[in-house]
């Protein structure tokens, strides 16, 4: 097992349509009172100050937070080596429960960037040019350099796909020549058109049978990268890193699972949600108090060390296909507009999203011990294994449904299950276990003419996740990546990695798996994606360790040498 290891996150599969909110008449009001436990270190920042340690006064824009606390910190000061009592405020807390309703009740995704739109990188097989719409409104295709490939292209579907490209062209006549061109600068997503004729630099594909016929069209972006030699040499030459723009939006991606607008689904019936006016919207019917420690001690005791630097964590990389879209089958290459088959075959198709992101839990985390602060990475304060948070869930005039779904999810430490709470969780932390302690709800009741309120605490039931009557489609997929041992501890639970980087203790230069998991070629034909992520259920969820070929082949001429 050695060879092999397991991407931090994976995806839970969709469901084969979104819930409705449920129509329930009953009505139940009251509180659960339940703990949190750390299974592994913790972190939450006290975001007053983001240079708490001397790491940010050692290092330009490199920033360092305390743990979370009700302590208000001082910019200006130091905290080596000072404590404060840790605090899990209760919005972090409810960000997490409602990720998990909204999974297993089947609801929309209520954070979701639905506006924005994915980029990955330069397939093999495309060529550059330009498409150019003159002032009778048509179409041509020229090539890069400038020879006219086709005329009057068919405008469906073309128009959408000029006016969400990263760079325009103007075109002017001159009298000198008969066309000169200027380049206008337009963002993504925002060009607008001033009138004469405009041309759009994209990537184009061309079928196998006939090169004149057009297939495909793509807007592409250009990034310039500088790559620096070894210390006391010069600086590398600027290269063009190619990106394609997909023309659908994540929105457009998910479908219906898009943050609801209308038809609410069960998540926001009880989370609530903002709609396109006040009388639309609709207040949460639960509240998160925030959560303190259950033992008292001296409040170096909670945390796992003064602090730690950690090493890089980026955001989300939607142009690794291979694990955020699903592959259509015989796909060889796939994007988030079209793929190519085994056969060498192109299917324009929008792309099918994984499902819902969760990351697996470590069994063991093991941070790196010396990692230079940057710019890019952060120094934090974690609270260490084992420590227990109490805290209270409110509910008003909510369903025995919803009050038995909310029990289950804060009691699902009780069937070896966790949660992920915090940052950092690709290198392990944030595993926590959750357990009801007691459930009280207000009576109401008539004496000598009066009305009462009294809260009364309920006889605590087993609810099994039947009786919460979740979701049937997403059970197997959630509970084997919420499991607390899933993952055997002897399988690496890391960032894609490359055989030399296996025993490093700070991952850099993440890029090289996936070069070496695509074998992209300037002919289409050659160019494939080796592997994908593996689904959550397959019996083998792990992706093999590459041999870098390059450095392989380097070698082996230096030897010859």
């Amino acid at each position: 097992m050695g060879d092999y290891f397991v991407n931090p996150y994976n995806f839970i599969s969709f469901p084969k349509e979104k819930a409705k909110a449920y129509t329930d008449l009953d009505r139940h009001t009251g509180f659960i009172e339940y703990t949190v436990t750390t299974k592994t270190p913790l972190f939450i920042p006290n975001s007053s100050s983001e240079s708490a340690f001397q790491e940010s006064k050692k290092e330009a824009d490199h920033k360092s937070y305390d743990f979370f606390s009700y302590q208000d910190l001082d910019p200006t000061k130091n905290y080596e080596n000072q404590y404060f009592t840790p605090v899990i405020p209760g919005s972090e807390i409810r960000g997490v429960v409602r990720s998990v309703y909204e999974t297993l009740t089947d609801s929309c995704m209520g954070i979701l960037n639905s506006d924005d739109y994915p980029v990955n990188r330069k397939i093999g097989g495309f060529e550059k040019g330009t498409l150019r719409k003159n002032l009778r409104g048509e179409l041509d295709l020229l090539d890069e350099a400038g020879t006219e490939k086709e005329k009057n292209l068919s405008k469906e579907n073309v128009e959408k796909r000029m006016f969400y490209a990263m760079e325009a062209y103007l075109q002017q006549e001159d009298e000198e020549k008969k066309e000169k061109y200027i380049q206008y600068k337009a963002k993504f997503q925002d060009f607008k058109q001033k009138g004469g004729t405009i041309e759009i630099r994209y990537s184009y594909l061309a079928s196998k049978e006939s090169e004149e016929k057009i297939l495909y069209l793509a807007p592409f972006i250009e990034e310039d990268t500088k790559k620096e030699e070894k210390p006391k040499k010069k600086k590398g030459k600027k290269t063009k890193k190619e990106k394609e723009a997909s023309i659908h939006t994540i929105g457009e991606l998910a479908g219906e699972f898009v943050p609801c607008e209308e038809n609410y689904c069960p998540a926001c019936d009880l989370f609530g949600y903002v709609g396109k006016t006040n009388e639309l919207s609709r207040s949460s019917k639960i509240r998160f108090s925030d959560l303190y420690v259950t033992e008292e001690k001296n409040a170096e005791e909670y945390y796992l060390c003064n602090k730690k630097t950690l090493q890089i964590l980026g955001g989300p990389r939607l142009g690794n296909v291979e694990f955020y879209l699903e592959r259509p089958k015989g796909a060889k290459i796939w994007t988030y507009d079209y793929y190519v088959t085994d056969k060498n075959e192109l299917r324009i198709e929008k792309g099918r999203l994984r499902g819902r992101k969760y990351y697996w839990h470590h069994r063991k985390t093991k941070l790196p011990k010396e990692v230079e602060p940057s710019n890019l990475n952060k120094t934090i304060r974690p609270v260490k294994e084992g420590i227990s948070f109490k805290g209270k869930l409110y509910f008003e005039k909510i369903s025995e449904k919803q009050l038995k779904q909310l029990i289950w999810i804060l009691n699902s430490g009780t069937e070896e299950l966790g949660l992920k709470l915090g940052g950092a969780k690709p290198l392990g932390l944030g595993s926590v276990s959750l357990k009801v302690e007691s459930v009280e709800e207000r009576k109401i009741t008539v004496q000598n003419g009066r009305i009462e309120y009294k809260m009364e605490e309920q006889k605590l039931f087993p609810v099994s996740y039947e009786d919460a009557q979740f979701s049937k489609e997403v059970k197997a997929e959630f509970y084997k990546i919420a499991g607390l041992k899933s993952v055997p501890e002897n399988i690496e639970i890391t960032y894609p990695r490359v055989e030399s980087q296996k025993n490093t203790e700070e991952l850099t230069e993440g890029f090289k798996w996936f070069a070496e998991n695509h074998s992209m070629e300037k002919q289409r034909e050659k160019s494939e994606i080796k592997n994908r992520l593996p689904y959550i259920l397959e019996e083998d969820f792990s992706l093999p360790y590459y041999s870098e070929k390059k450095e392989e082949e380097k070698k082996e001429k230096n030897k010859r040498k």
